[in-house]
């Protein structure tokens, strides 16, 4: 993907967009103001962590007590899961136990690391932020992702993508939109059978057999034109 491509989430709480450089700081200000209101006798405590790949991004709020089993079974959710493959958590390089609880692991500033399939491997990393005291109830909470990236049509330029062929350019693939992948289905043989794959918001697309996600798919599609 174009590296010069600007990456934005909207917050869960004012709905406004932010760039992925700027909205750590934009919740770590609701969260503080949020912490502030909630009631001492049923607020729970919350670790804030960032996950990223690319351009790619989520902002999460996981509830003390969730086992890292969970968090991984989300990630699978919205932006992994295609073949049921083996995954793991690394902190500095030692694994860490889908047992854990998440306060536990991602202390302010640690760094984690998340394997998706040891074969095909999507990894993202994990950055544990500040912790608040709140009162949700929801052991993990989608407080920010990053909106469907602008994939354009390599042929035409002019709309946006909605297939990649896998086959076709390898490093960075080939978008094309619904039109002209009917047209690249004619010189491409492998398209038709089975290099064709949907453009999703996911840093597993174009891998194995990954179709799309099952959390939030309202901003798993393509890019939208204004």
């Amino acid at each position: 993907m174009d590296e010069s491509v600007i990456s934005e989430g909207r917050c869960r709480y004012c709905n406004q967009l932010f760039s992925k450089r700027t909205i750590s700081n934009h919740l770590a200000k609701h969260l503080a103001e949020n912490e502030k209101l909630a009631p001492a006798e049923v607020a729970q405590y919350y670790c804030h962590v960032k996950v990223e790949a690319d351009e790619m991004f989520l902002h999460l709020l996981l509830k003390y007590g969730t086992k890292m089993k969970k968090v991984d079974k989300f990630l699978r959710g919205i932006w992994l899961e295609c073949c049921r493959h083996m995954s793991e958590f690394y902190l500095k390089g030692i694994k860490v136990k889908m047992s854990e609880e998440v306060q536990f692991v991602f202390e302010p500033r640690a760094k984690i690391t998340h394997d998706y399939d040891f074969g095909t491997t999507t990894r993202v990393s994990i950055t544990g932020l500040k912790h608040y005291q709140l009162n949700p109830n929801e052991d993990i909470i989608l407080l920010s992702r990053n909106e469907p990236i602008k994939l354009m049509c390599a042929t035409c330029k002019t709309e946006s993508a909605v297939n990649l062929c896998s086959t076709c350019n390898w490093e960075k693939y080939s978008f094309f939109c619904k039109k002209c992948s009917k047209k690249h289905e004619k010189v491409c043989d492998d398209f038709a059978d089975y290099s064709c794959m949907p453009v999703v918001n996911s840093p597993r697309m174009g891998q194995c057999g990954y179709t799309g996600g099952t959390i939030d798919k309202a901003r798993d599609g393509v890019y939208v034109k204004k």
